[in-house]
């Protein structure tokens, strides 16, 4: 199970952005530049769902949750 949560789990990288989009576009609407890059309410429900999977994957991985910044 190890090897399949490393291999499947968001990037942690990954997972920093999704937050940002959800902070700087917190009722998901409009369009933003984040880092260079346009963001849309498109963006906004990846990006829910990217941080919502990367809790459930947290949730009793003290070394995921860290390197998700939970």
């Amino acid at each position: 199970i190890g090897i399949a949560k490393k291999v499947f789990s968001p990037d942690p990288d990954e997972v920093a952005f999704a937050k940002k989009i959800i902070e700087a576009i917190p009722d998901g609407k409009g369009v933003h530049m984040i880092d260079g890059k346009m963001q849309d309410d498109a963006s906004w429900k990846q990006a829910k769902v990217l941080v919502e999977l990367a809790e459930q994957l947290a949730e009793g991985d003290e070394d995921l949750k860290a390197a998700y910044g939970f």
